[in-house]
């Protein structure tokens, strides 16, 4: 017995350990951290930026040398392998060139696409980290409001079995102890609602930063304090969105990769040129022959035709992209910064230090109906609007973070210190 004592106590030691390993708490700070380095969307997008440097260095590489050789043997020394005097042998190389500027176009081609697929790394990383910070808030206040409610909760099912019991005893009506079971299924009902966003923003968490944990946002203090303005007017920041954010970034690296491929494949048309060398013995006008060679092909039929009118689309096209990039970005700016005044209108609308006013409300509500202040369905109604407001006011706060969230993202920069 003494021995199962003694082993059982290191675990008992070690259990809150191993639970608080179980669940990670993270700030924002600590979640972007975490996602830059987890993130598979981010590893695979990283993968396409080395796919384009290497089509860079590709690029830049010359064409290999061709060499060849043949030599005609003599019949009575054929099987010593020997050429002799009477044998011929012939030794060539040739060099193929690119001409008309085409290895530079295509370098310059490729630096381009690298410039956009970097472009589309830093979209797809300020995507994320927006999703990673709007699960984050709406898991905190979701929170935060199921821990408000709670008490409640607990108080009107008191409060329900009390009126049960004296209902039985025939001392209150069927009306009042059904309209407190009808509260406590009404508040039990908007608990079970904020618990299934709450495990959504979990499952989200989770997927963003591969982790089978549970996640628990925990900001601090300067994450969750709101900006008291927003430090730049809004066409500029409408102007800085349209040149500065990696989307239209990326979309203008396009239309520079698919122009340049356009010159690309008009310097095509000119056929490359193949300079060698040619050593011949006893196989030519004279018995040694060193010989210069020059060769490329006649553009008679095919003058890339086909390849100039496809990049000359692909070109208009692009064009055609950067031109709805840029309007699509804009209006999202515009809407992130409507949304930030129609929200924040709304909290402040509501006063400072509304919490603490309801919380003194609930207080006294409950403190004025024991003491029979209150009849029960003014109680029950204050109860309920107070419920409400309490998950209303936190919903409020989340989207309002996440507003400024999403005008950060529409931006492409990072406007808030926090």
């Amino acid at each position: 017995m003494r021995t199962r004592i003694a082993l059982l106590l290191p675990c008992l030691f070690l259990l809150p350990r191993l639970l608080a390993q179980d669940t990670l708490r993270l700030s924002l700070h600590q979640a972007d951290s975490l996602l830059v380095g987890r993130s598979l969307a981010l590893v695979v997008k990283q993968l396409n930026i080395d796919q384009a440097d290497a089509d860079r260095v590709q690029a830049k590489l010359f064409n290999n040398p061709s060499f060849s050789s043949s030599w005609v043997l003599g019949g009575s020394r054929f099987p010593y392998l020997d050429i002799g005097p009477n044998g011929e042998q012939v030794v060539a190389v040739e060099q193929l060139f690119r001409i008309a500027g085409q290895r530079s176009l295509a370098v310059r081609s490729a630096e381009h696409r690298k410039a956009m697929t970097q472009a589309e790394y830093a979209e797809l990383a300020a995507s994320l980290r927006m999703q990673l910070h709007g699960a984050l808030y709406q898991q905190y206040y979701a929170l935060r409001s199921i821990t408000a409610i709670s008490s409640q909760l607990e108080l009107i099912k008191k409060l329900q079995e009390g009126y049960g019991e004296q209902y039985e005893k025939g001392n209150v009506s069927l009306k009042e102890a059904t309209r407190l079971r009808t509260a406590f299924f009404a508040l039990n009902q908007q608990r079970v609602a904020l618990r299934q966003q709450a495990i959504g923003a979990q499952q989200q968490l989770r997927d963003l930063l591969v982790e089978t944990r549970t996640v628990i946002a925990a900001p601090t203090p300067a994450e969750l304090a709101l900006p008291a303005s927003i430090p730049v007017p809004d066409d500029t920041l409408v102007a800085r969105a349209q040149q500065q954010r990696p989307a239209a970034m990326a979309a203008k690296a396009a239309l520079d990769a698919s122009a340049t491929d356009l010159k690309l494949q008009r310097r095509m048309a000119v056929p490359d040129l193949a300079i060698g060398a040619e050593y011949d013995q006893l196989g030519n006008l004279h018995p040694v022959q060193t010989s210069l060679t020059l060769g490329f092909s006649i553009p008679l039929f095919d003058r890339n035709q086909g390849r100039i009118k496809w990049a000359d689309a692909a070109n208009k096209q692009a064009a055609a992209e950067l031109k709805q990039t840029g309007l699509s970005i804009g209006n999202e700016v515009r809407a992130a910064l409507e949304n930030i005044h129609v929200l924040k209108g709304q909290l402040a609308a509501t006063n400072t230090g509304f919490d603490t006013q309801l919380d003194q409300l609930s207080e006294s509500l409950v403190a004025n109906y024991v003491k029979n202040n209150i009849p029960l369905v003014e109680f029950t109604d204050l109860f309920d609007s107070y419920n409400t407001t309490i998950i209303a006011l936190n919903q409020l706060k989340a989207d309002l973070q996440n507003a400024y969230e999403e005008l950060e993202f529409a931006t492409g920069q990072r406007l808030f210190n926090r």
